[in-house]
């Protein structure tokens, strides 16, 4: 009976050896409660104080030239583009440019009406815009 004992602590000793040393050295080293790292956090850190600020953007004083549907890009495209970038963008197909604001609309949230989508279409294919066939555009009256 008393080997069995030996046996025993044998086994054991090396396993609670180890869960001993982890305890004293792990509660020198591991992590904090999260109290007591707020405790000591709250202690040496200044609190953060957020304050509201005004910014004033200047407003644009150009806007797209007059035609059906600038009424569309002069509400909903300069929210986010000048209306130079805009016209300086490449010559595109009424096609294309109806790609443009499905892009604008569906991966930027551009707050353009779906049912306005055709209208401003034609409209920038006609201020900026190429023909199927190569021929003038509608902004420099050049070929492409």
């Amino acid at each position: 009976m008393h080997a069995k004992w030996i046996h025993i602590a044998r086994v054991w000793a090396a396993p609670v050896l180890a869960a001993v040393v982890v305890a004293v050295i792990g509660s020198r080293y591991l992590p904090a409660s999260a109290q007591s790292q707020t405790a000591k956090q709250t202690e040496r850190v200044p609190p953060v104080r957020f304050a509201a600020v005004d910014v004033t953007l200047p407003s644009g004083e150009t806007v797209f030239p007059p035609g059906k549907g600038s009424e569309i890009a002069n509400a909903n495209c300069v929210i986010c583009h000048s209306t130079g970038m805009v016209l300086r963008q490449p010559a595109l197909t009424v096609d294309e440019w109806h790609a443009e604001i499905d892009k604008m609309r569906n991966a930027f949230g551009a707050p353009i009406p779906a049912d306005q989508v055709d209208e401003l279409a034609h409209y920038l294919s006609t201020i900026n815009g190429r023909k199927l066939d190569g021929g003038p555009s509608g902004v420099d009256h050049q070929a492409n």
